[in-house]
């Protein structure tokens, strides 16, 4: 079969639209016209290594058939043992992506959402792909929000995932899984209200129950939820209620802070498979959770927690700010054309060659234009001919937004 090679009449992209999801297969053609029914439109499109980019129109026209060939390397070695990737696919939408939070069981007890994408509008089916078969039966179903996902509820975590590569060559980071809910999954018959139901281990959860009048579940509460490092077994003790069964419901809480917030024994660590965005250092070690500013200071959480998340890892350590250098930069040259008006109506063009420095013109009764710099500089007299000139332009860098 002849290798056909990628043109730019292949690249294609997407949007989101407002009534119908995510909307892919567009030309480039078609995403000009369509910016002009819409100007301001985010375009989306997947690269040769499977990556999403938000584009604009002007960087949508840019693509080249480059960009839809892959640039990492192919793996062809033996793949590493590792936890499984979780892919989500269908319900119109694209960018979901998240982590697998496994317990030392290796069973799927969460899923930690790092993207929570665009643009669904049906639930998407959702598959932990292992790379080496060991773990299997995970059964996962998201939930949806306004075209995006807002958490997976694990029906069942299946069992054999591994957590981690041989070596620990992926990074990870620390997770608190938290009981937020209880899905009832069968409601059972003839329980009585006086049954108790138990979970075990509790971890300081408290659960309550309702019934229907033929003494079927309707519904669980959590009040409150603990900590949990693998999946407990809740049930409710009864001698006439069968059959009733249930599936706990997580929050993952990524960079907990321990001690401040929970014991470091409900701590679940998690390898990142996706890629994070680091929010800074904390005590030597990436910092991935919440960003709080107080007085221009960033601290670890939804406030002011005390615990300050510093820019590198050095300053970490040290609790110490090194001060920003700032940089002594020689203003650039610039070649600027400036027309002089002569008083016998003839026009000549004077090419300037100085430093980048405010220009100011006065104009004299004899209609001659005259030209002041603030440095010294030097004429060359092209004629009528002209010169073409390139202007440039200096800068400082010294601080900054973060852009968290």
């Amino acid at each position: 079969m002849p290798f056909i090679a990628a043109s730019r009449d292949r690249v294609r992209v997407g949007y989101i639209s407002e009534f119908d999801g995510y909307i892919s297969g567009l030309s480039i053609d078609d995403a000009n016209n369509y910016e002009k029914l819409s100007p301001g439109t985010i375009f989306i499109f997947v690269n040769g290594d499977g990556e999403i980019k938000y584009l604009n129109i002007n960087e949508v026209n840019a693509l080249t058939s480059r960009d839809l060939r892959r640039t990492k390397p192919c793996n062809v070695g033996p793949s590493p043992c590792g936890p499984p990737t979780i892919n989500f696919f269908g319900g119109g939408g694209i960018g979901a992506a998240g982590n697998p939070v496994i317990d030392a069981n290796g069973t799927i007890i969460a899923i930690d959402i790092v993207n929570s994408g665009f643009g669904y509008a049906t639930p998407p089916r959702i598959s932990a792909i292992d790379p080496c078969n060991n773990g299997s039966g995970a059964v996962l179903i998201p939930v949806i929000g306004d075209g995006t996902i807002d958490s997976v509820i694990v029906q069942d975590g299946g069992s054999g995932y591994l957590p981690s590569t041989d070596g620990g060559s992926l990074s990870e980071y620390p997770t608190l899984v938290t009981l937020t809910d209880v899905i009832v999954a069968d409601p059972g018959i003839n329980y009585l209200p006086t049954d108790p139901i138990v979970i075990t281990p509790s971890n300081g959860t408290t659960l309550t129950f309702k019934l229907d009048p033929f003494g079927k579940v309707n519904s669980v509460k959590v009040n409150p939820g603990g900590n949990y490092t693998f999946l407990p077994d809740i049930y409710i003790d009864s001698d006439t209620g069968i059959n009733a069964q249930f599936t706990p419901v997580f929050n993952v809480t990524r960079d907990p802070l321990v001690p401040q917030v929970a014991d470091p024994g409900d701590v679940v660590q998690v390898y990142d498979l996706i890629g994070l965005r680091i929010n800074g250092y904390i005590d030597g070690k990436p910092y991935y959770g919440n960003i709080f500013y107080d007085n221009g200071i960033k601290y670890a959480g939804i406030r002011n927690t005390g615990v300050r998340v510093y820019e590198t890892l050095q300053e970490s350590v040290t609790k110490e700010v090194q001060p920003v250098a700032i940089q002594q930069t020689q203003p650039q040259r610039e070649i600027v054309s400036d027309v002089v008006e002569s008083s016998e109506s003839t026009t000549e063009t004077s090419t300037v060659e100085r430093a980048e420095t405010r220009q100011t013109t006065t104009p004299t009764q004899n209609a001659t234009t005259t030209t002041t710099t603030t440095t010294t500089s030097s004429n060359t007299n092209t004629g009528s001919s002209g010169s073409s000139g390139s202007s440039g332009s200096s800068g400082s860098s010294g601080g900054g937004s973060y852009g968290y």
